[in-house]
């Protein structure tokens, strides 16, 4: 039975909640105080790392598979089916969301919470991010450009990439490494700027609920203006608002509304919102629909890629619901949960970070090892070569990264303390470790 299973923090240290605070139970003041001895030091689920690494690897094939041609109908579909790659990044958008709402809820009564939250995600993601931008920058310099060729990277160091007009200064920088990628970390960084704020006004978890579907929606209302109306052609002729943040933020504020709407199982009150139920009951309708209108506008516009208007007004909003709705899915027991719990989608997401960093920014290496043992730079030994060299390398400099550079920095957290706040999925029940583990 699902009462009956057991789901494990990722972490070896974690500490589990009882059974008497499974879902639905009324808790006594002694389970409530035990609940409170118990949360775990990480709000880690080995479900959602299987599912984050499952989207680096989606954007890496994205990356990497695309140039697959051949008359033989498995290889060519194989290749045009990573076009559907950057799907990848649309569900990093729906998990970043989700994860950072549950927990600056949960820490809202939480003296100096914003600050910590700030804290946390600047020795998230600043450390890699400049790491790489130097690496950039010291490149450019050893390829012979002056400091003056050097002003595109002060964009990449405000995290303006993605802005209109600023985004094609910036990817003309004189480096050799690329930085293309990273439009995404300016439209995360832009948005965990914001969302806090806006959180901070929310009197309860039904107003804050509210707040997030209003945020989506006014990406809605803003794709619907640029992508249609004969004001913007321009614009779309340009391509000027394709990273901006209303564009491809959606599925963040959707995500922060499935946290919300699942509610944490570390509540006082021990009881599922009344909205958990909503979002168990549609988020497999939900995910389907959502799924079917994006394969629609691809059809339409012959492209699984983002090219026509119609894929951005109409096919990003509803891919962008089908990666919220998958979350919640993969929460609860099935088949879903039991193949992103697999320890290696789970040690892709753990250091998934860096691999999407490395995956591009190395990619020169890349391109010259696949010309070097192929003897060629385009046709599918190439391709193949290449993305093997890719693969393996960036999984070894992602590992390393992650071991001897990030997780030291991340060690840091400690000093800025937040609530965690596991989502409501499979009960968790009491092991004989977490009875003498206390946090």
């Amino acid at each position: 039975m699902a009462s009956d299973k057991i789901i494990r923090d990722s972490t070896p240290d974690a500490a589990l909640v009882p059974p008497s605070a499974a879902p639905g139970a009324a808790p006594s003041p002694a389970t409530a105080s035990s609940a409170v001895h118990l949360v775990p030091k990480t709000r880690r689920d080995v479900a959602l790392d299987g599912l984050r690494g499952l989207a680096v690897l989606m954007v890496f094939l994205f990356h990497y598979g695309g140039g697959l041609q051949s008359s033989r109908p498995a290889v060519r579909l194989f290749g045009l089916l990573t076009q559907a790659g950057w799907l990848g990044v649309v569900l990093f958008f729906a998990l970043s969301g989700f994860l950072i709402t549950g927990s600056l809820w949960e820490s809202a009564a939480q003296g100096h919470h914003l600050r910590n939250f700030y804290a946390r995600r600047a020795l998230r993601i600043l450390p890699i991010y400049f790491v790489a931008l130097l690496a950039a920058v010291a490149a450019a310099l050893l390829h012979g450009a002056t400091l003056s060729q050097l002003k595109p990277f002060v964009i990449f160091v405000f995290f303006l990439q993605n802005f209109p007009h600023l985004a094609a200064n910036a990817i003309q920088n004189p480096s050799p490494l690329p930085l293309y990628h990273f439009w995404t970390l300016a439209v995360e960084e832009q948005f965990y700027l914001i969302w806090p704020l806006i959180l901070f006004f929310a009197h309860s978890r039904r107003h804050a609920l509210r707040l997030s579907l209003w945020f989506f929606a006014l990406t809605v209302f803003f794709l619907v203006s640029i992508y249609t109306l004969a004001a913007f052609a321009g614009a779309r002729t340009h391509h000027l608002y394709d990273y901006f943040l209303l564009t491809q933020s959606g599925a963040i504020a959707l995500g922060c509304a499935t946290s919300l709407a699942m509610g944490s199982r570390f509540s006082p009150s021990g009881r599922k919102p009344g909205t958990h139920r909503l979002v168990r009951m549609y988020a497999l309708p939900a995910f389907f629909a959502g799924v079917a209108i994006y394969l629609y506008t691809s059809y339409l516009s012959g492209s699984l890629y983002l090219t026509d208007p119609i894929q951005f007004w109409l096919g990003l909003p509803a891919i962008s619901i089908a990666a919220a709705a998958t979350i919640p899915l993969v929460l609860r027991s099935g088949l879903p949960r039991t193949l992103f719990s697999h320890p290696l989608l789970g040690w892709m997401g753990r250091i998934s970070y860096g691999f999407y960093i490395y995956h591009i920014l190395l990619q020169p290496l890349f391109d010259n090892l696949g010309a070097r043992y192929t003897h060629q730079t385009t046709g599918n030994d190439y391709h193949i070569v290449r993305a093997l060299f890719a693969f393996v390398i960036t999984c070894i400099v992602s590992w390393l990264s992650f071991t001897f550079f990030e997780q030291p920095i991340l060690s840091l957290k400690r000093y800025f303390p937040l609530n965690p706040s596991l989502p409501w999925g499979e009960p968790l029940v009491e092991t004989h470790r977490s009875r003498h583990h206390h946090p």
